[in-house]
């Protein structure tokens, strides 16, 4: 045997090529019939050690989806921590006298998620909160204010990423990113189905009311059990909608979310409507503008804990909140409130947990941009890098578990019923073409593995994707 023929049977047979190797599960998802033709990377590493112990295609450039939050809220806690919360603000230019606020009242937002939230636990119903400044306001003896409620949401650039699809925006998981955010920066259109598919579903009514809001309604109905495949376009700030696509036939109305075209001045509206039924006079109109820089505090309110926000954002898959916390982020590491300055931010996060660069192209904070590309194998090298850290408990306790109740998306089926429950933590992410997968497996025999799957590319099913991947999953229980 020749020197060169002997160097490369040990580098066969050396144990850093044999554990990285893809493993049957692994081998057989690669020949599915549900992968032919897609790209597909996969990592798999020792959260505790850092070994790599299977890759396959692990250093190919990938959109990600949704699991782009991993690295932004990650980021989130190691910069802003987990007991971070915002305020939102109302105040005045001077100090009132005799029971009157000389000029306009601002509400100027801290980008807080929490007001009116649905998904963030305990979060306090808008009207409770606005009902309750405006009784704060009566107690000190206000009775009228010289003007109206100022909308302030210059803390943040407030408008959605440029690379997001027209199609996607105008609905809720596209809603504007205000420092100003009310309702999850969404509301519902109610419609009536037609008596068969193919007619025409009437808009019956919104929730709350949208005064001022026209709509082009081109939605049909359904066929019965179809779901909601309704879209809604709307550029941002403008009063008047498209809505097409179907709902299904039933018996009741259908609702589906929006995004609010205004946050600041919907905010401003309701205000302004808590304060009038409180009896408080205004003499001006709701309006958006910018807080004097020395102005005298009304009233206030405090958010829940950044732990709270992203345990909601993860679970929830909610891209508003990673939209709120990348550019929280720009505020506390860079120049402003931007998305460009949040994706800096973000990249010296990672910089810092030795991902080399060009591992992550960072598009926005929430995955919905197909121009985020990242390498799976840099991800799981990532999730194991923030295992040891303090706060990784809460990151850990954010991430789903099959059937999560407070799960949206693939989470709520996959690996139910199988030895995965109690072992497995991971968010997933979709678009069109694309399953991404990133988390947290604790083995049969005590390991824990950080684990990313992105395929893109693939034209079968997302449940066909999603089925391969637990069993691959299941393996690797077993396995390690």
């Amino acid at each position: 045997m020749n020197t060169i023929t002997l160097i490369a049977l040990l580098v066969l047979l050396s144990p850093g090529q044999s554990h990285a190797s893809p493993g049957s599960a692994a081998r057989e998802m690669a020949a599915a019939p549900a992968m032919a033709g897609a790209s597909w990377g996969l990592a798999v590493v020792d959260a505790a050690s850092g070994r790599e112990l299977l890759a396959r295609g692990a250093d190919l450039n990938l959109v990600p989806a949704s699991t782009m939050k991993l690295p932004v809220t990650a980021a989130a806690l190691e910069y802003l921590g987990p007991e971070k919360r915002f305020l939102t603000r109302l105040v005045s230019a001077e100090k009132p006298a005799g029971g009157v606020v000389g000029g306009d009242l601002y509400l100027v937002g801290g980008g807080d998620p929490s007001p009116g939230s649905e998904i963030i636990r305990n979060a306090p119903a808008l009207p409770a909160v606005y009902s309750g400044w405006a009784e704060k306001l009566r107690a000190a003896g206000i009775s009228s204010v010289r003007g109206g409620v100022v909308a302030d949401e210059s803390l943040f650039d407030n408008f959605q990423p440029g690379s997001w699809s027209w199609e996607d925006i105008g609905n809720y998981y596209a809603a504007r990113p205000s420092a100003l955010t009310v309702n999850d920066n969404t509301y519902r259109i109610y419609f009536r189905p037609g008596t068969a598919p193919g007619e025409k579903a009437e808009v019956v009514r919104t929730e709350p009311p949208m005064p001022g809001l026209s709509f082009e309604n081109l939605m049909l109905t359904g066929p019965e059990g179809s779901g909601d495949n309704g879209y809604v376009f709307a550029f941002p700030g403008q009063d008047s909608a498209v809505l097409r696509g179907t709902i299904p036939q039933g018996p009741v109305d259908f609702a589906i979310k929006a995004a609010l075209p205004d946050p600041a001045l919907f905010a401003a509206r309701a205000l302004t409507e808590s304060l009038s039924a409180a009896g408080i006079k205004l003499s001006g109109k709701p309006a958006r503008g910018k807080a004097p820089p020395a102005a005298y505090e009304l009233a206030s309110s405090t958010s829940a804990p950044l732990s709270e926000i992203v345990r909601a954002l993860n679970k929830r898959s909610f891209n508003l909140y990673a939209e709120l916390l990348l550019r929280h982020l720009g505020l506390e590491k860079g120049a402003g409130g931007t998305p460009e300055e949040g994706r800096k931010a973000v990249a010296g996060f990672l910089s810092a947990e030795g991902a080399p660069a060009g591992a992550f192209s960072v598009a926005d904070g929430s995955g919905l941009s197909r121009n985020n590309l990242s390498r799976a194998g840099d991800f799981a090298r990532l999730l194991a890098s923030v295992y040891s850290k303090p706060w990784f408990p809460v990151f850990y306790e954010s991430l789903p578990f099959p059937g999560d109740p407070d799960a949206g998306g693939a989470m709520r089926r996959l690996g139910v019923g199988t030895e995965l429950e109690g072992a497995l933590r991971l968010k997933t992410g979709s678009l069109r073409g694309v399953r991404g997968y990133a988390g947290y497996l604790k083995t049969k025999k005590g390991k824990t593995l950080a684990f990313c799957s992105i395929v893109n590319n693939y034209t079968a099913s997302g449940a066909a994707i999603d089925e391969l991947h637990r069993d691959l999953l299941l393996e690797l229980y077993k396995k390690y």
